[in-house]
This record gives structure tokens, C-alpha cells and sequence, in this order.
């Protein structure tokens, strides 16, 4: 079951390669006049401009792929400039990427069109402030740490930037943007996907206020101030498609789980709240049935630090299940990041058995200890029980699989 777990997860998080997709979308694209822009933002910003490279050669003008350290995997191209930034917190390469994109939109004329690829990670990796480097770096450690849903910190980021919420697309106006998106947002809300760069922000001030009471009370006053600043917001459209999401991802699990024998069960496809609660849950809702059965969930949990240990969600998840399986048979749990990484990690996730608990307690850890201590990566690794792809090329969500056998 431990081989077809991390097969299963395989098989899905290739299907989930956005290449073919976007490649796809740009095939029902309507002809652009004028020159043609490309900006690839995100975890899947390699593939995706690839898919573009591809498509359309040297028609492209200016091309600019910003992603992730180590997602750009040796790509280089005539026709795009690559930078390669900080994930999940900002750093100097993500604002020279978007201070680079600033100045090649403000050559864009009317009859130019601008091709945006966006893709989870967007948010971090581009980014210009309107506050100083070093307040908008503390806003988002302590939204990471205080556990906010990344609806409530994606509207804080769009308030304080000077990029998110539209303003990227006002910044290329006049010229016409068209969006491509791959979606790691359960919703697909496209203010919330690389916090919504070309897309008009809609959050309220007593949203937001809400949002900064509960995470922020430190600032609270400065962060309402810039949310009531007002832009005119003017925007080319061109339109906006979303090419995958969290349903790619465990539609594949799902046909992969059934090809391996398996009776499969879809549990949920916007499993979110605290990682190692759901965790917890999703095992005791398992049906001790007899033959192989495969139970499928996907989404984006959140981790509340409370210790100073490394990991991410995923393996916060699958260490909490290692501790509810402890002594178990016949059931192996796994989740993890359709990105490749967990976490300030390089793993991408966790799995576990009824062995787990004893390897890592073996290994020299205690499993409730580091759990407590926010250390899942140490105890997997105890354990042999990190999952480590590398960076994938893709990023729509987590995916977590439970298979039984009794």
C-alpha cells in the first residue's frame, strides 16, 4: 500500500502539469495584434511559458518567467527573462521581478497585448509594497504563524501592494491583458490566485478590518489606512481562464486509485482548518471495511505555530496520522503539496503507517513531543516517512490519500 500511495500521488500530480492545458487555452486564443508580452508568475511559471515559447516563438516581444528557487529547473529561452524568487515570504528578488515587469509595462501601447500566466506561489514571488520591505516581511510571518487561511492573507497583501489587486493590470493599460490561470485556490476566486493581479480587488474595508483584528492587531490602523487608498483601476480585459485546479488533481488520484483495485471514496475536495485536526478526523471517518478501498481528499489545511520545529502542513498531517495509527494495520495515509515543497522544506509532504509512530520513537523522538513542537520534518525523517519529489512544475493544492486493506 506505501508503493501505491506514493504512485497514486504521482500519477495525479503529473496529471496536473499545466503544460498540455495551457498550451490548450492559447490554441482558442483569439489572434493579438500589436506585440505581444508574456509575464509567467508563479510555481508553475516554467512549464507554462513553455507551453507559450512553444506556441508562439518569435512573435513573443518580452517575455519574463518569475518562480521559485530551484522550480526553474535550467530553463532558458530567447524569448523570456527568468528570475527566480522567495516562497512563502517575499525577499529582494521578488521585488526586483516586479519592479523588471513594471518597467516593461510602461512601454506597453494600445494596440500591444499582454499574455499573464499566473500560478500559485504569485503572491510572494511578486511583489512591490507600499510599506517598507522589512513590515511587509513581519505582516506575512505572523499571518504564516497565526494560522490564517490564505483567503484572509492574500486580502491583507492585496491592501498593503502595490501590484496585487489589479494594479498589475492597470499598470499595463493601455495595452489589453489576458489571463491564464492554474489555480491553487479552492474557490478559483481570482482575486485570491497570485492575489489577483489583474483582477480589480473587491474586498471591503470591514472585511479586511475583520481579517486584521483576529491576525493582525499590531496593524490593524496602517493596514485599514492603505486598503482606503483608491485607484481607477483601469483595465484593458481581455478575459481570464482557468486551466486547472484542486479537481485535476484528485480527479487523477482518483482514476489512479481505481487502475491499482481500489473502491474509491472522494472525501472532500476543500479540506481546510488546522492540518493535524483534519488529519485526525479524516482517519476516524474511515470505515473499517473489508478489501482495498482508496479515500481521496483535497485542499489547503493551515498550521497555528506553537513550537520552533521545521515542517510544513502536509507533514504536520501525516505526523498527527502517524500517532492516530500507532499499532494499526491495513491503512497507510500520505499528503502532500501538488508544488513539491511543504513547508520552508524540501519535502513536499508526509506519509504514515502503524509502524510510523514506533520508527520515529526508535529513531529518538517522540511523536506527540514533535508534534507539539511544530517539528514534522525531523520525526518523518526519523521515520522514513518524508515524501521527496523536488519541485514539480505544477501547483494546484495539496492532496492527501488514505488506502485500506483489511
Amino acid at each position: 500500500m506505501r508503493k501505491d500511495i506514493l504512485d497514486i500521488i504521482d500519477y495525479a500530480v503529473k496529471k496536473a502539469d499545466p503544460y498540455d492545458s495551457t498550451l490548450k487555452a492559447l490554441k482558442k486564443l483569439a489572434p493579438h495584434s500589436g506585440r505581444l508580452f508574456v509575464f509567467s508568475i508563479g510555481k508553475a511559471a516554467v512549464p507554462m511559458a513553455k507551453a507559450a515559447a512553444d506556441f508562439y516563438g518569435d512573435k513573443i516581444f518580452r517575455g519574463l518567467v518569475v518562480t521559485k528557487y530551484g522550480h526553474s529547473k535550467g530553463f532558458s529561452s530567447p524569448f523570456f527573462k527568468v528570475i527566480e524568487a522567495a516562497h512563502p515570504l517575499s525577499d529582494g528578488n521578488s521585488l526586483r521581478a516586479a519592479q523588471v515587469a513594471l518597467r516593461i509595462a510602461a512601454k506597453t501601447e494600445k494596440d500591444d497585448t499582454c499574455l499573464v500566466l499566473l500560478s500559485g506561489g504569485g503572491s510572494a514571488l511578486f511583489e512591490k509594497c507600499a510599506v517598507l520591505p522589512d513590515i511587509q516581511l513581519d505582516i506575512t510571518k505572523k499571518l504564516l504563524a497565526r494560522g490564517a487561511p490564505i483567503d484572509d492573507i492574500n486580502a491583507v497583501r492585496r491592501s498593503i501592494s502595490l501590484v496585487k489587486g489589479g494594479k498589475f493590470s492597470e499598470a499595463l493599460y493601455p495595452a489589453k491583458v489576458i489571463t491564464v490561470a492554474l489555480s491553487d485556490v479552492l474557490s478559483n476566486d481570482k482575486s485570491v490566485i497570485a492575489s489577483g493581479l489583474t483582477v480589480p480587488d473587491s474586498t471591503t474595508p470591514e472585511t479586511l478590518a475583520a481579517s486584521t483584528e483576529k491576525y493582525l492587531p499590531e496593524y490593524k490602523e496602517i493596514i485599514f489606512l492603505l486598503c482606503k487608498r483608491k485607484y481607477a483601476q483601469t483595465i484593458n480585459d481581455g478575459g481570464y481562464f482557468i486551466i486547472g485546479d484542486i479537481n485535476t488533481l484528485c480527479s487523477a488520484a482518483e482514476e489512479k486509485a481505481a487502475m491499482l483495485g481500489y473502491e474509491v471514496t472522494s472525501l472532500s475536495r476543500s479540506l481546510c482548518g488546522e492540518a493535524r485536526e483534519e488529519a485526525v478526523r479524516l482517519i476516524a471517518e474511515i470505515p473499517q471495511a473489508k478489501g482495498k478501498h482508496a479515500y481521496i481528499a483535497g485542499g489547503e489545511t493551515t498550521v497555528t505555530l506553537k513550537g520552533n520545529g521545521l515542517g510544513g502542513r502536509n507533514q504536520e498531517m501525516a505526523l498527527a496520522a502517524a500517532i492516530a495509527l500507532k499499532g494499526k494495520k491495513g491503512i497507510v495515509f500520505a499528503s502532500a503539496g501538488s508544488d513539491g515543497t511543504d513547508g520552508p522544506t524540501d519535502a513536499a509532504g508526509g506519509i504514515a503507517d502503524g509502524e510510523s509512530f514506533f520508527r520515529i520513537k526508535k529513531g529518538g523522538l517522540d511523536p506527540l513531543s514533535a508534534l507539539n513542537n511544530n517539528d514534522s520534518y525531523h520525526a518523518l525523517e526519523l521515520g522514513g516517512d518524508l515524501l521527496v519529489t523536488g519541485p514539480t512544475g505544477t501547483n494546484v493544492n495539496d492532496l492527501t490519500v488514505i488506502l485500506t486493506d483489511y
